[in-house]
């Protein structure tokens, strides 16, 4: 994403996703008609930047984190994830926990497809408000 040993790895509840989507997107330095998607088999959505051939798909517009940070709500909400705190002293909502992507030289790694050229993934997680 940054440098190949940078640290990137926060958590929130989907208002936040906006904006986190737009510091990662700002942080690593990608022209924004560059950034393209894929999604893994577990159900991760991966920014990054690598080419169609290399498992990245192109948006059919032009890069807007609004519009993007819309589109990830709706795949994140549509993922089969346990609320580990349901029972609970305290309430929890979905969420999201984004993280960088190792920039590795592979085909594949943790289900993404050339992690190379990957900015961040999120994956839909419960966030907890405890009492």
């Amino acid at each position: 994403m940054f440098s190949s040993e940078q640290i990137f790895d926060i958590n929130g509840d989907m208002g936040q996703l906006e904006m986190a989507i737009k510091f990662a997107v700002d942080m690593c330095g990608v022209e924004r008609d560059k950034i393209k998607y894929q999604i893994t088999k577990d159900g991760k959505y991966c920014l990054g930047w690598g080419d169609e051939k290399d498992g990245w798909n192109k948006y059919p517009f032009d890069f807007d984190t609004h519009i993007v940070s819309e589109i990830v709500k709706q795949h994140l909400r549509k993922q089969d994830v346990e609320d580990p705190y349901a029972y609970e002293d305290g309430s929890s909502e979905l969420g999201f926990r984004m993280k960088a992507i190792d920039n590795v030289f592979s085909d594949e790694k943790d289900g993404i497809k050339n992690p190379f050229f990957g900015i961040v993934s999120i994956e839909a997680e419960y966030i907890y408000y405890g009492k």
